[in-house]
């Protein structure tokens, strides 16, 4: 480590061992002859299943209260019924896709005449695909390719959303400035659920030492990892070395975001969702959380007291939920 820099981790050498135990040595070889874009596809071009934090349903409604005010609510219903209810023929593009769960959502509100989707990896957009023929939903669209080379259509959208997308594009204020503003009408909304703490998943002293103490303190059955018997011990910071041999694009320009965001557009409005602790603290232990008995629930409820606690000690998010507008 560094000054706040860490460029190989002990962390790095855990998550080696548990990668290789669950998907083998051809995966990890694989990174070492592929391209930055060809690393990058190779983490999102598959669709496995893991263990973290997202994965807690009590996690989800924690989200939709501190981005819509009711845990049962979730940000597209809000926005819609806020901002949307009285338009027609909307259109909207979401970047960075992924299997597209987000975009089936504002494509059952006949509000929108097409919702597009773009993506680069080419088995998450099948599924998306397979999933909006499966509901029927003909005012979707989605389409395999890199959003900052793609050939898109000025001033044709009403709607650009990113989902934990924009965090993975480098140099933030470009992309704003010369891709995403262009796209949009006047008066066209930015949507934007996203990671923008610190660059690279460098975490900070403060931040790991709160979220260290809050895991020695669980108790053991907790700190189970996922498909293994051993026990999550410690967090650390993810090595930089690390970071760029498996997804080059992860949290590349993300404490960007919001300066480049707010000198680019109009703030309508901008909430702090968290994640400062949940994200290092669930990672790989997530799983153990799914129960529904009272211990699990108490001890949700507390470990969600103890993050509040550390975003009012600090006054930052390492997430936002924004709406803005061109």
């Amino acid at each position: 480590m560094i000054g706040d820099k860490t460029y190989i981790s002990i962390g790095d050498f855990i998550d080696l061992y548990y990668k290789v135990k669950q998907k083998g040595y051809n995966e990890l070889l694989s990174k070492f002859h592929l391209s930055n874009k060809g690393r990058t596809l190779s983490k999102w071009n598959t669709i496995s299943s893991s263990s973290d934090f997202w994965i807690i349903p009590e996690i989800r409604c924690r989200w939709n209260e501190k981005c819509t005010g009711n845990p049962n609510i979730e940000y597209e219903d809000y926005v819609v019924s806020k901002y949307f209810s009285k338009s027609k023929g909307l259109k909207m593009l979401s970047v960075g896709c992924g299997t597209g769960a987000r975009e089936r959502k504002f494509a059952k509100y006949p509000n929108f005449n097409l919702i597009e989707g773009v993506d680069m990896a080419e088995k998450q957009i099948d599924e998306a695909r397979n999933h909006a023929s499966d509901l029927k939903l003909n005012n979707i669209k989605y389409i395999v390719g890199d959003f900052t080379t793609h050939i898109f259509e000025h001033s044709t959208y009403d709607v650009i959303l990113f989902n934990s997308s924009l965090h993975h594009f480098k140099d933030i204020h470009n992309i704003l400035q010369t891709k995403v503003l262009p796209l949009l009408k006047d008066g066209g909304y930015l949507l934007i659920f996203e990671y923008v703490g610190p660059k690279r998943l460098q975490w900070t002293k403060q931040q790991l030492e709160f979220a260290n103490k809050l895991l020695t303190d669980l108790p053991l059955k907790y700190k189970i990892r996922f498909n293994s018997k051993s026990i999550k011990r410690r967090i650390y910071r993810p090595g930089l070395f690390r970071m760029l041999l498996v997804d080059p694009s992860e949290a590349i320009d993300s404490d960007s975001i919001i300066p480049s965001i707010h000198n680019h557009f109009k703030i309508i409005e901008e909430r702090k969702i968290g994640w400062d602790i949940s994200h290092l603290l669930f990672k790989d232990i997530a799983h153990n959380f799914l129960n529904n008995d009272k211990e699990t629930q108490m001890l949700l409820s507390y470990l969600f007291d103890k993050e509040d606690e550390y975003l009012s000690m600090t006054g930052g998010s390492d997430a936002v939920f924004g709406v803005y507008q061109k």
